[in-house]
C-alpha cells in the first residue's frame, strides 16, 4: 500500500532521493514499496482508486465491530476479538493463497514448539499444517509467513512477551528446500518469519512517544536487535522495520495505516513463501529409528567415498561425466561442499574407471563388511525412498 508525506518533515528520505527535480520535491508524494521492508522506496505520484476505496471501507467496518466486542464484559472477548479480525478484516483483505490459523509453530530441525500464536499467516503449498478443526492446529516453521499477535490494548509488559515469543520463534532452524544433483541437501538462504504485533489500541496517552520508540526501550535493555517487523495499533501507528530504521505511518480517522499493514503483508509474502523452496514433508513424518540397516545390495556399487577436510564428516558421492572413457590417477572431489561445515569433500587417492561418463569401480576403499552395516557418519533416511541425508538451511 502507499503512505504519503511530505519531503520536509523527514530530511533523511529528502537526502536520498535529492536528485528528484525540484518541482516534484515540492509536491506531496508517494511512498510505493515493492516489499514491506523495502531499503530503498519508489516514488510515485499520489492518486485515489475505488478498489482502494472499498477495502478501506471493509477495514472501518471489521475494525467497529472487533472495537464492539472489545467493550464487552465476559470471557472468551479475544476469542470474539480474533474472529472478527480473522473473518472480517485479514480473509477479505488478503489473497486467497495465504493461509489463515491460529496454534502453534513446529521445528522439526531442533523439535522445539512455539508458544500459541492468535494469527498465522502461512502457505500450506509449502508444507501443510495439522489442523484439530478448519484453522486451529500445528504449523511447521518452513511454510509459516507472519506470526501475529493480537493484542486489545497494547501495554509495555504485552511488547516485552511478544518480542522473546517472536526472539525465540527467531532462533527455530529450517529444513532446506533444494538438493544438489547427488540429492544432499543444499544450503541456501531464506526469509525468516515475521513477527508482528496488532492491537486495537494501546496505554499510551498522547502522539509524543510511538510505540515503535516505547518497543526500542525493550529491546535495547535486553542488549537485543528488535525481534518483531512490525506493530500496528489502530488509530496510532503503523511502524515496521526497513532494515536500518523503524518507518512510522501515522494513524487516520479511516484506518490507513491498518489498510497499510495490510498492503505490506501482501507486498511480501510470495518472497517469503520463495525463498523457501520445496522442503519434503517426509521429514515431519518418518519417526526415527537407531535400528535402521543395509540390506543386500540391488544394484552395482559405483560410488566412492568421500571425506570433509575440514569437518572429516564421510559421504557417499557418484562422480559422473559427461560421456567419456577414461581412467583418473588420484582423488576425486565433490562439486559441492559439506553440508555440515561446507568445507571441501575429497575422496582417497586411487585409481578410477570410468566408461561412457559411469563409474565402474566405486568403493575401492569400502571395508569389507559394508554390505551388511552402515557407513560411518552416515545417517541414514527414507525421505524419497532411497538413502539421503538431512541438513539445515542458512
Amino acid at each position: 500500500m502507499v503512505c504519503q508525506w511530505r519531503l520536509s518533515q523527514y530530511p533523511a528520505i529528502s537526502a536520498r532521493i535529492a536528485f528528484v527535480p525540484r518541482a516534484i520535491v515540492a509536491a506531496t508524494l508517494r511512498l510505493n514499496y515493492s516489499t514491506q521492508f523495502a531499503s530503498r522506496p519508489h516514488i510515485v505520484m499520489a492518486d485515489k482508486n475505488q478498489y482502494q476505496a472499498f477495502l478501506r471501507a471493509k477495514v472501518v467496518g471489521a475494525i467497529a465491530e472487533a472495537r464492539a466486542a472489545k467493550s464487552l464484559k465476559h470471557q472468551g472477548v479475544k476469542g470474539t476479538v480474533l474472529e472478527i479480525l480473522i473473518a472480517k478484516l485479514f480473509r477479505p483483505l488478503l489473497p486467497s493463497d495465504i493461509g489463515i490459523g491460529s496454534g502453534q509453530v513446529i521445528d522439526q530441525m531442533g523439535g522445539n514448539m512455539s508458544t500459541q500464536i492468535d494469527i498465522v499467516l502461512y502457505d500450506k503449498s509449502i508444507l501443510p499444517p495439522a489442523l484439530y478443526d478448519e484453522s486451529t492446529g500445528i504449523f511447521p516453521i518452513e511454510a509459516v509467513l507472519y506470526a501475529i499477535e493480537v493484542k486489545t490494548t497494547l501495554t509495555a509488559k504485552d511488547l516485552a512477551v511478544a518480542h522473546d515469543s517472536a526472539a525465540a520463534l527467531g532462533s527455530f532452524g529450517y529444513l532446506p528446500g533444494l538438493e544438489n544433483s547427488d540429492g544432499t541437501p543444499q544450503h541456501h538462504t531464506i526469509q525468516r518469519v515475521r513477527n508482528v504485533v496488532f492491537a486495537l489500541t494501546s496505554d499510551l496517552s498522547g502522539k509524543a512517544l510511538k510505540e515503535c520508540q516505547r518497543y526500542e526501550k525493550i529491546y535495547k535493555r535486553k542488549k537485543q536487535s528488535p525481534a518483531l517487523a512490525a506493530l500496528c495499533v489502530v488509530g496510532r501507528e503503523y511502524s515496521w522495520d526497513q532494515g536500518e530504521h523503524w518507518i512510522v505511518y501515522p494513524g487516520t480517522e479511516n484506518f490507513d495505516e491498518v489498510l497499510s499493514f495490510i498492503g505490506g503483508v501482501t507486498n511480501s509474502y510470495k518472497d517469503i513463501a520463495r525463498s523457501r523452496h520445496y522442503p519434503k514433508l517426509g521429514n515431519y513424518l518418518i519417526p526415527s529409528s537407531s535400528s535402521l540397516s543395509l540390506g543386500p545390495r540391488t544394484s552395482p556399487l559405483n560410488r566412492v567415498v568421500v571425506t570433509c577436510t575440514t569437518c572429516g564428516r564421510t559421504a557417499r558421492f557418484r562422480p559422473k561425466l559427461t560421456s567419456d572413457s577414461l581412467t583418473v590417477k588420484g582423488f576425486i572431489s565433490t562439486d559441492t561442499p559439506c553440508s555440515r561445515c561446507g568445507g571441501e569433500m575429497i575422496s582417497e587417492s586411487g585409481e578410477y574407471k570410468f566408461i561412457s561418463g559411469e563409474l565402474i569401480n566405486g568403493d575401492p576403499f569400502e571395508l569389507k563388511d559394508r554390505d551388511t552395516a552402515p557407513e560411518p557418519d552416515l545417517r541414514i533416511s527414507t525421505l524419497a525412498g532411497v538413502p539421503g541425508r538431512q541438513g539445515t538451511s542458512k
